[in-house]
């Protein structure tokens, strides 16, 4: 079984029969940690089994929140590079994350999250820890350097960061948030849009609210984070590494995968 294993951590993901494209995104997205996949569950790189669904399909939005699969964190399209429009209804590409995945990824304690991290600093000489798992520290660096290009009155929101790791749960829920991992960051609190902050219509729904500059979103999308502002229950400041979702095989028109 080993061997047969490490066979297939060789075998070139492309060459696989049958790999989903999600499946596939997911492997290309982490080298080192994942190293093949079959069509229904993703192998890692220390030759752990990850099933891509579990157990019964959710049916709701919010059953995928709280519980989701890689299934269900794969099932929306992330569109990058384009204006900021309203999503429809419960379309947050990259909201939906399963716990397990990122926990293997980045660690399932603070410890354990904390002996992958550097010191960045940030615009406004804020001093971060970010993770160094897939080159995240790197890239935020490059974010944060090609920001610096920006004209000034584009780029001044993204210069004050809120931080990035901080090891808690989502207000209100049992997830873990992003910034959990050192892998997200927040940045321009003045000028930003939180949906909880503001409170839905009559028929309750929310309505879409943005002052972040595009301009500073497309460069962390450049670079391999997705943005809270593509998201139905938005979050402006929020910028996360989820190069799955900006593979060029799994980004789209904010559709839905069945």
């Amino acid at each position: 079984m080993t061997v047969l294993l490490l066979l297939l951590a060789l075998l070139p993901i492309a060459t696989l029969p049958d790999v989903p494209p999600q499946l596939k995104c997911l492997v290309e997205s982490y080298p080192g940690a994942l190293c093949s996949a079959t069509a229904t569950e993703l192998v890692w790189c220390d030759g752990t089994r990850m099933p891509y669904r579990t157990g019964p399909e959710r049916t709701t939005h919010a059953e995928r929140l709280a519980n989701g699969d890689l299934a269900d964190q794969m099932r929306q399209t992330y569109t990058p590079f384009v204006p900021a429009t309203p999503p429809a209804v419960d379309q947050e590409p990259g909201r939906i994350r399963n716990e397990a995945f990122f926990a293997k990824l980045y660690g399932n304690t603070k410890a354990e999250v904390l002996a992958h991290t550097t010191r960045l600093t940030w615009l406004d000489g804020k001093i971060l820890r970010v993770t160094t798992r897939f080159g995240i520290d790197q890239r935020l660096a490059a974010v944060r350097d090609e920001l610096r290009t920006l004209p000034g009155k584009v780029a001044a929101p993204a210069f004050q960061t809120e931080g990035t790791l901080v090891w808690r749960t989502i207000r209100g829920t049992t997830r873990r948030s992003a910034h959990a991992y050192a892998m997200a960051i927040d940045v321009g609190v003045p000028v930003s849009d939180y949906w909880q902050w503001h409170a839905p219509d009559a028929q309750g729904k929310l309505a879409f609210r943005n002052r972040m500059p595009i301009e500073v979103v497309r460069v962390f999308e450049k670079h391999g984070f997705v943005w809270g502002g593509r998201w139905y229950h938005y979050d402006t400041m929020h910028f996360e590494f989820r190069p799955e979702l900006l593979h060029p095989a799994c980004v789209g028109g904010n559709t839905v995968r069945q």
